[in-house]
């Protein structure tokens, strides 16, 4: 195939199909081994329609997976700030926590908080190296923070949405840290839900490593406002001017609200810099938004910082996703003086009713992907670009209902425009085709099932932003239904 040709895609796409399909077999082994405990190795690589090499491949016996799937239950009720019931002869938290969030703000230096942990690490009994890591703006690599005695500077990430790791990706990364490092306990730095990084020791007890890892993310996390150093490690290269105001202004990547998984992020990160997207969950529901600033460079990234502002304010203020859209109008027409314009959609979401309401602007409406595979643009139209002197003063609201296996997709047009070694652009086939290897549950493993097509469909960089934002309603339901295999890996 022509987009063979591009290695640095390739090697990236490799790595996410098999993290997804390493992700699907434990997820069937969870729902078949409740049903079946007897369940063997063949009728679990049946049940996520994967071959048998490829389960053989990632878990070499059905002891590796049954030991797998106790690791992802752990993780998610560690995620989900639940207490975890352990075996006979397995106590947590005997001890007090040896970090506390409040006097690492208050008594250590910000720029040295990854060093405080490593040291915290090593007080641990067994512990005699160990190494603070946090993902990197692309999502491809785990990048050292703090700490040595051997550990490399960056390990590759199997599954990662920008610089924040989602459930399902923390059993892959577990599994590739041990082979690239025997031995050594990864405990996932969790904050409200997704993995911001990894503490790594040598000869730990897991328990204690995961009880100071999740004091360490909300440390971390907090210490991030006070100094560079930690945003400096998340950057493999230089960023531009406008991107820097482009990546302080988005939200966390992975977000749980109320009766759905959201997922975003923005390409490529280094450069560019009109793009964002934004969302926000309150008591009446979800607001999610994302909108792209015709031009590039620090111009086109202020005008988008002066309209996701607006965006903010208007939401606080309880508009509706018109009122929104329209104080977004006006506000860029009267910065840029009438000269700029951009995309948007502006969208909520309530999860009772399971219902998502948006508007429009521009020329990427949201994008409908049913549990069958089946592509739909929704809405009968959409309005001019905020900015254009045709905004109707009252924008109509658009509504639908999303049933459990929908996937909600809102892209920027450089998705959708990107090239291809073929001579055309991935369009909504290439959307549709990356899509077919995500689980229907996963909201993170669609974005970078997405985010692989883009970065493999042509070897040149791209010359504008990126955006992609996957919504999920009902993901445990979604999860329950998901009979599809990813492609092999």
């Amino acid at each position: 195939m022509a987009q063979d040709r591009n290695p640095v895609g390739r090697r990236r796409r490799r790595r996410s199909d098999a993290a997804l399909n390493r992700t699907k077999l434990v997820e069937s082994a969870r729902r078949l081994l409740v049903e079946r405990p007897d369940a063997t190795m063949i009728e679990i690589a049946a049940a996520a329609e994967v071959s048998r090499g490829t389960a053989y491949r990632h878990f070499p016996s059905r002891d590796d997976l049954v030991r797998a799937v106790r690791d992802r239950e752990r993780d998610e009720a560690e995620a989900d700030g639940v207490e975890v019931l352990r075996p006979a002869g397995e106590l947590a938290r005997t001890a007090p926590t040896p970090l506390s969030v409040a006097d690492v703000l208050n008594k250590v230096p910000p720029f040295l908080v990854g060093d405080q942990v490593v040291a915290e690490a090593q007080r641990l009994p067994g512990v005699t190296v160990a190494a603070v890591y946090l993902c990197d703006l692309d999502g491809t690599t785990l990048q050292r923070l703090a700490g040595g005695g051997g550990f490399p500077e960056r390990i590759p990430v199997p599954l990662a949405v920008g610089p924040e790791i989602p459930r399902e990706g923390v059993e892959p990364l577990r599994a590739a840290i041990g082979e690239l490092l025997p031995g050594v306990a990864v405990a996932p730095m969790y904050l409200r839900g997704r993995a911001t990084g990894a503490l790594l020791a040598l000869g730990a007890r897991d328990d204690a490593l995961r009880d100071l890892a999740a004091a360490a993310a909300a440390s971390i996390a907090l210490a991030d406002e006070y100094t560079d150093a930690i945003a400096s490690a998340r950057r493999t290269r230089p960023t531009t001017p406008a991107a820097e105001i482009q990546q302080n202004l988005l939200p966390p990547r992975i977000l749980r609200i109320a009766g759905a998984l959201i997922a975003g992020n923005v390409l490529p990160g280094y450069d560019i810099g009109g793009d964002w997207f934004d969302y926000a969950e309150n008591h009446d529901g979800a607001w999610i938004g994302i909108a792209d600033t015709e031009g590039a460079g620090p111009a086109a990234a202020g005008l988008g910082a002066v309209t996701l502002g607006a965006f903010r304010a208007a939401r606080h203020a309880g508009a509706d996703p018109g009122g929104v859209v329209r104080a977004m109008h006006e506000v860029l027409r009267e910065v840029s003086r009438g000269r700029a314009t951009a995309h948007a959609t502006i969208a909520t979401y309530n999860g009772a009713t399971s219902t998502v309401c948006w508007v429009t602007c521009g020329e990427h409406a949201p994008i409908l992907i049913g549990a069958d595979g089946e592509l739909e643009v929704l809405g009968d139209g959409v309005l001019p670009k905020l900015g254009a002197r045709r905004m109707p003063t009252e924008p109509e609201v658009q509504r639908r209902r999303i049933v459990d296996g929908d996937r909600l997709v809102l892209l920027s047009d450089a998705v959708l425009a990107r090239p291809t070694l073929a001579g055309g652009t991935l369009g909504l086939d290439g959307i549709r085709d990356a899509v077919a290897k995500a689980p229907l549950a996963s909201a993170a493993g669609t974005l970078r099932a997405i985010e692989d097509a883009v970065r493999a469909a042509v070897e040149d960089p791209l010359d504008d932003d990126a955006t992609v934002v996957v919504l999920v309603p009902n993901p445990a339901v979604a999860e329950a239904r998901d009979d599809r295999g990813p492609s092999e890996g």
